[in-house]
């Protein structure tokens, strides 16, 4: 079994040549091992794969360049576990034709990588039938009638969206590193090239040359919501500074979401996905003809009281349905 974390991976080569391909989404208790090994301010998902990677047997670890965390993870690794199969993928930040061509050399010369290392074969015709075999994931929709939801941000884990389908919403989109399906482009006359082409045209995450241009896809994608879930992941600074260019004009309620990938923070998420969903006027699946979903009527009152306690003090601030503070 190989296992893989970004979504620019050839996973489609690798599964036609007969390995299992898994997707790793870390859900550690701790970080002890990790901890050791890499800067305790490394980030927490770079972390999580290092806990999972030492407690499952993998043959091998496929990741992409995409931040500098990722990259001490391939270093831990390669010294970690000399005999199995790690490897860094570099993924080029341009999409063009240019960024086309280098990434199909280098995916080529990863394929010679794994046929030393595994002795299987490369096969072009059998990963053509792979690929007619499968097709592209079709996107998340708004459903009429119930409370719609974005997830943008950093790769958010399973469990986020189960909790939002739990409470009764339906997550339209999810625009994270992981949260899109594949696009799988099959050119008969050119089969590796159109597959590349594929890799590189799904939504660019921050790194991408097109990430340029994520604020008008987020525009399109976020008119269809009624809210969003903004997540990051502890100690990644990209995506945080995206959350705080994106609520200066973005127009929708947004929730803030770090994580760090371990067990113990899914009472934190739960509590405040739903203290969110509240505030957007959650309602019964149907409801939506009589009310629609975070209306009030316009002489209802309402107080919300948010409270942060630390280790040395407690904060506490009362906003009426206007969101005046009216005491703190």
């Amino acid at each position: 079994m190989l296992g893989y974390v970004c979504k620019y991976v050839p996973v489609e080569i690798f599964e036609s040549m007969g390995a299992e391909m898994k997707r790793i989404e870390p859900q550690v208790t701790s970080f002890n091992q990790a901890d050791m090994r890499m800067h305790p301010n490394i980030c927490s998902f770079a972390k999580g794969v290092l806990e999972e990677v030492m407690e499952t047997e993998y043959e091998g670890i496929v990741l992409t360049t995409c931040c500098d965390s990722i990259r001490r993870l391939y270093d831990v690794l390669k010294e970690e576990f000399p005999d199995k199969f790690i490897y860094m993928l570099d993924t080029p930040r341009i999409t063009k034709d240019a960024g086309i061509t280098l990434y199909e050399k280098r995916i080529r010369e990863m394929i010679r990588a794994y046929e030393k290392f595994s002795g299987k074969t490369f096969d072009e015709e059998k990963f053509a039938a792979c690929l007619q075999g499968k097709r592209t994931e079709e996107e998340k929709k708004s459903v009429p009638g119930r409370l719609n939801i974005g997830i943008l941000g950093a790769r958010a884990n399973e469990r986020i969206r189960e909790i939002l389908e739990e409470q009764g919403t339906n997550v339209a989109f999810d625009l994270t590193c992981t949260g899109l399906g594949r696009k799988l482009l099959y050119e008969p006359e050119n089969v590796m090239t159109g597959y590349v082409r594929g890799l590189l045209s799904q939504f660019p995450c921050m790194r991408m040359e097109k990430a340029a241009g994520r604020d008008e896809l987020i525009r399109r994608y976020a008119d269809s919501v009624d809210g969003i879930i903004y997540h990051t992941v502890q100690f990644c600074d990209n995506y945080a500074y995206e959350y705080a260019w994106l609520k200066n004009w973005l127009k929708k309620p947004m929730l803030l979401l770090k994580t760090d990938y371990t067990r113990q923070s899914e009472g934190q998420i739960l509590t405040r996905i739903q203290a969110f969903l509240e505030s957007l006027g959650t309602q019964p699946e149907g409801a939506g003809a009589e009310k629609a979903a975070g209306q009030r009527k316009g002489t209802e009152k309402m107080y919300v009281m948010g409270i942060d306690s630390g280790s040395t003090s407690t904060n506490a601030v009362i906003i009426n349905e206007k969101r005046e503070i009216v005491a703190f």
